[in-house]
């Protein structure tokens, strides 16, 4: 039986879970219910399944008919995020305050139909599929890097691994991807300035952590404009900011929180020792005091140049109902890059917009799209693993 069969015979049951899912979501470190859910259906496939991987991951593995061949990881995470939703789906979010507005739910009923598939097709492949329900890829540090601390990718010892996102930007039926770095190291900067609060008229007599804040906040620019090497792409960005005073009052400090994204290792380390001195020097010339926490966040997220550029011939020449098209890089990042730093992948972005506009931006309390796209997305994959098992792809 054919791919195309097989994604004909599950389609209607792979939109019905992404309905439940996203009826279902649940926040990171919380997927409880999820990995119950997809715990059964693999179960019910006769799929060796493990638990309880970094909190509430599941890990399934396939075996074709001689398991002693390559060796491919599939990912999906699982985790949605705190989002109220404001759609008027019939499968809308049952849980206040929680939503699947980053297309998790597309990515584990995706991932779960292709599981499906190639448990159908295991005698006509060898070697072993591992499937990686990951979660709390919303959170720091991340499922994926305590997943490979539990050695998922040890046992069996992993040679390929494949992740996939949903794109809005993308038209159904094609996938984006970049060769080599794709997505953006991001740390979490977090700045306490700290003054002496008074009367707002009195300004004298006090010391103003809003003034010296909005500095700190110009004067880090700088690293980008006057530091960074124009050729590196770099991102330094404050998104909150905390002063509790009042129209005549200044308040004692103030709190900053940001973010620093880039693509190069060396440039984010020597970046983070910038941010420490600008941050203070600022503080210091007015004479106010800052206390600095820099959180390390997700890596740099690489596609393996040779890799990437065998699937996207396998598909070109292959699957016909697919179109590819390259993308630039993405200041965004994703928690795969763990795994790609460890491992040769490919990650890519699977098309969901349609001439209806029915997709929204990522992150959005309407965020949807149509359930149309899933089976690209199913076959693409599940096609991509097959090849893979059967040799058809040289790497």
């Amino acid at each position: 039986m054919m791919i195309w069969d097989l994604i004909n015979n599950i389609e209607k049951q792979a939109i019905e879970w992404r309905h439940y899912l996203h009826a279902n979501p649940e926040l990171s470190n919380n997927e409880i219910n999820t990995a119950k859910y997809i715990t059964t259906l693999l179960k019910s496939w006769h799929i060796y399944t493990k638990t309880g991987v970094a909190g509430n991951g599941v890990i399934g593995i396939i075996e074709g008919k001689n398991p002693n061949g390559r060796v491919i990881a599939l990912r999906a995470d699982m985790d949605a995020l705190p989002i109220e939703e404001k759609t008027n789906l019939e499968f809308k979010s049952k849980n206040s305050g929680i939503m699947h507005a980053c297309g998790h739910d597309a990515h584990m009923s995706n991932l779960l139909a292709t599981a499906y598939i190639l448990n159908e097709l295991r005698n006509e492949w060898d070697g072993k599929v591992v499937l990686i329900f990951e979660p709390s890829e919303e959170t720091l540090p991340g499922g994926a890097k305590k997943m490979i601390e539990e050695k998922i990718l040890e046992n069996p010892n992993v040679d390929i691994i494949i992740g996939m996102h949903v794109s809005p930007e993308l038209p159904i039926g094609t996938i984006g991807y970049k060769m080599g770095a794709f997505m953006a190291s991001s740390d979490e900067i977090y700045i306490n300035v700290k003054g002496k609060s008074g009367h707002a008229a009195i300004v004298k007599d006090f010391v103003d952590p809003v003034l010296s804040s909005a500095a700190i906040i110009l004067n880090l620019q700088q690293i980008i404009s006057r530091c960074n090497d124009p050729t590196i792409p770099t991102v330094l960005s404050i998104g909150k900011v905390i002063a509790n005073g009042r129209t005549n009052v200044i308040p004692s400090e103030v709190q900053l929180e940001g973010t620093f994204r880039t693509f190069d290792e060396k440039w984010r380390n020597e970046a983070k020792i910038l941010i420490n001195e600008i941050t203070n020097n600022t503080a210091k010339a007015y004479k106010t005091t800052a206390e600095i926490n820099i959180i390390p966040g997700y890596p740099t997220l690489f596609n393996n140049e040779n890799l990437t550029n065998e699937i996207v011939k396998f598909i070109n020449e292959n699957l016909k109902e697919i179109k590819t098209e390259s993308i630039p890089i993405r200041m965004t990042s994703d928690d795969f890059a763990y795994f790609s730093q460890i491992r040769p992948s490919f990650y890519y972005r699977l098309g969901i917009a349609d001439d209806k506009n029915i997709s929204n931006s990522l992150h959005s309390e309407m965020f949807t799209f149509n359930d149309n796209a899933l089976k690209y997305g199913i076959y693409t994959m599940s096609s991509i693993a097959y090849a893979y098992l059967t040799n058809k792809i040289n790497f």
